[in-house]
């Protein structure tokens, strides 16, 4: 059983990892001082993530992924296609709400240690950045100077 747990930690590792790359992306090219502030919280909130699931997984005896996978690529796409910092924090935004969506899906499909991490520290985290982007989304401009 704990391969199948050291399996699903993996998985949820790389949507995390993946999350990291994007803000980095975004931060690269974030020019606004409060599109900075909160775009290095979620990243910093997601890098917390990956530390806490790296260590369930060590603790396990597995060992943790080091790449974001496909998504990761995949996110570099779209994140430089953004065109302005409004539609970049509008496409982290979206993402973070997909993320809660993925999140809430598969507590109800994973079991033990995996649902507790999801539940107790994934899923909380998830609705901290989300509320972050959605807040931040709110207060930019919509006209192509943001």
């Amino acid at each position: 059983m704990d391969n199948e747990f050291i399996h699903e930690f993996n998985s949820l590792l790389k949507g995390e990892r993946s999350c990291v790359e994007t803000y980095d992306l975004a931060l690269g090219k974030a020019k606004i001082a409060d599109v900075m502030e909160t775009l290095t919280y979620c990243r910093n909130n997601h890098m917390a993530r990956v530390a806490l699931l790296s260590s369930h997984i060590l603790a396990m005896g597995g060992t943790p992924v080091e790449d974001a996978g496909i998504w990761g690529g995949f996110e570099k796409f779209v994140q430089d296609g953004a065109e302005t910092q409004r539609d970049a924090v509008a496409v982290l935004e979206e993402a973070e709400a997909e993320r809660l969506v993925n999140y809430e899906a598969q507590r109800g499909i994973v079991v033990g240690p995996v649902r507790a991490c999801i539940d107790n520290e994934l899923l909380p985290a998830q609705h901290e950045t989300h509320l972050a982007l959605s807040t931040l989304l709110k207060s930019l401009p919509e006209n192509k100077a943001a």
